[in-house]
């Protein structure tokens, strides 16, 4: 596929450069196409189906306290999960105590990150990022969207003006 004559090659990253006086730290964070790896292994939990008094019909029950842990449960090992996939662009990025294999580990990015000298503005930087890569910042899409209309409005004004240039003869004065 191509956009404007550009192939576009797999998918977004964004970079973020720590500078640090032993030498800048640049980490990358890539968009994650494909959660399969993910599904295979976790389903989404179900909501228990409870019958109102006075009705026949069954309807879930998004009030379980069973249910609500378990949703709490996914959304973490999801949110983990697509932090430390964005993050796997980084060849030389060695986790210590985080296990792919081991779901109870995937969290610990956070106390690493921090143990290795960033400070919580620097991981929220890093979170953020992968939010955003990942299109789950409506403040980043909407300035990407704000650049856009800017980028297309400069153009048609430019056009507008070299078609004012390429209709005026030498020695005449372009009118409104």
């Amino acid at each position: 596929m191509k956009i404007k004559g550009k192939k576009l090659d797999g998918p977004n990253y964004d970079v973020i450069v720590f500078p640090r006086v032993d030498g800048d730290i640049v980490i990358k964070v890539q968009c994650v196409l494909d959660y399969t790896p993910f599904t295979d292994k976790f389903e989404l939990p179900v909501a228990p189906k409870v019958q109102m008094r006075g009705s026949k019909d069954w309807k879930p029950n998004t009030e379980d306290p069973t249910y609500n842990a378990a949703i709490e449960k996914y959304s973490t090992y999801k949110t983990n999960w697509m932090m430390l996939k964005s993050l796997e662009i980084n060849d030389d990025l060695e986790w210590e105590t985080v296990d792919m294999a081991d779901p109870e580990t995937w969290g610990n990015y956070v106390q690493e990150l921090e143990e290795a000298g960033f400070a919580d503005m620097h991981i929220a930087k890093i979170i953020n990022s992968v939010a955003g890569i990942n299109g789950l910042n409506d403040d980043m899409m909407e300035a990407a969207k704000e650049r856009f209309l800017a980028e297309e409005s400069a153009l048609r004004l430019r056009n507008s003006l070299q078609d004012a240039a390429d209709n005026t003869a030498p020695g005449d004065v372009a009118s409104d």
